[in-house]
């Protein structure tokens, strides 16, 4: 509104600020809960899209991305592995620390363009 009244935007302007903020607004109306807890050889996760919890971990894969955030991927044999949603990611510090006391191995990844 203020953007209205003071310099007279356009309102398909305003309409396509307010579309493009309303998902977050909703995120802060619905206020999901996001947990992730870390025990000896299993790790269990609830987020806003899902819950679960793993179990048999052979290591954990931490991958830096080209955004500068990371990827979790929990490897449970050479085949199967899981992938954390991308809102559960904790700091990288105290997740490395929480894996160490619980006796499962991280193997730490920089971001490589190839």
């Amino acid at each position: 509104m203020a953007l209205w009244a003071v310099f007279d935007a356009a309102w398909f302007v305003l309409a396509i600020i307010l579309l493009a903020s309303l998902p977050a607004m909703l995120d802060v109306i619905r206020n999901p809960e996001v947990r992730l807890e870390v025990w000896d050889g299993r790790i269990v996760w609830l987020s806003g899209l899902r819950s679960d919890e793993s179990a048999n971990i052979q290591r954990v894969r931490l991958d830096r991305r080209f955004d500068g955030g990371m990827r979790i991927t929990l490897i449970h044999s050479e085949i199967a592995h899981t992938r954390l949603p991308p809102d559960i990611v904790p700091p990288v510090d105290a997740f490395e620390a929480a894996l160490k006391s619980a006796g499962i191995p991280a193997e730490k990844h920089p971001f490589s363009p190839f």
